[in-house]
C-alpha cells in the first residue's frame, strides 16, 4: 500500500500547502523510505532551501533527522516533535493503514522558541560563513512546544480522516 492508494499526489500536495498555510512551517508527505511524496516543497525561511540544495548539510542534517523521526514514530506509533541537528522545530505525526506502516506528514523550519540555530554545524556542513549562516537565518520564525502539539494533533486528525474514508470506500 502506499499514500497514492488513500488519496492522489494532487490531493496530498493540497494537504501540504493547507497545512503550511495555516502553520507557516514547510510541510511534506513522506513515504515509509523517507521520499516526499508530492515534490513540492514551500519554505517558511531561506535558510531550509539551501540545507537541501547542499548534499553535504542534506546529508548531515535532513536526511539523518528525517531517518530518525521516521524511525521514532514508526516505533512509537504518535507523533515525534523535536529539534533537528540544526536547531529547528520538527514533527512527524505517523500514518498507518490497518497495521501498515506508510510514513509520516508534519514540518520543520521554524525556531523552536527560546532556541537557537546550530550555526557552527549549519558552517561546516554547508561551507558558509557565520555571516552567511546568519543572513539566512534573517525573519527566522518560532514555534512554542504548545503550537507543535496543535500542529501534531491536527495533523493526527486529518489524516486519520483520510485513512477512515479510503477504508469505507473499500468496503
Amino acid at each position: 500500500m502506499k499514500f497514492t492508494d488513500i488519496l492522489s499526489k494532487e490531493k496530498w500536495e493540497e494537504f501540504e500547502k493547507a497545512l503550511f498555510d495555516r502553520f507557516h512551517i514547510n510541510c511534506t508527505v513522506y513515504d515509509n523510505s523517507g521520499q516526499g511524496i508530492t515534490g513540492k516543497p514551500r519554505w517558511c525561511n531561506r535558510l531550509c532551501p539551501e540545507i537541501k540544495a547542499n548534499k553535504d548539510s542534506l546529508a548531515a542534517i535532513c536526511a539523518t533527522g528525517n531517518q530518525h523521526f521516521m524511525a521514532q514514530a514508526k516505533q512509537t506509533c504518535k507523533a515525534v516533535i523535536d529539534e533537528c541537528d540544526a536547531g529547528l522545530t520538527k514533527i512527524a505525526v505517523p500514518i498507518f493503514v490497518d497495521g501498515e506502516f506508510l510514513g509520516t506528514a508534519g514540518g520543520c523550519g521554524l525556531l523552536p522558541a527560546g532556541g537557537e540555530v546550530q550555526a557552527f554545524l549549519l558552517e561546516k556542513t554547508m561551507g558558509l560563513s557565520e555571516t552567511q549562516i546568519l543572513e539566512l537565518c534573517e525573519g527566522l520564525g518560532t514555534m512554542t512546544q504548545d503550537e507543535a502539539e496543535k500542529m501534531a494533533a491536527y495533523i493526527e486528525k486529518r489524516t486519520a480522516q483520510f485513512v477512515d474514508d479510503y477504508l469505507r470506500m473499500d468496503l
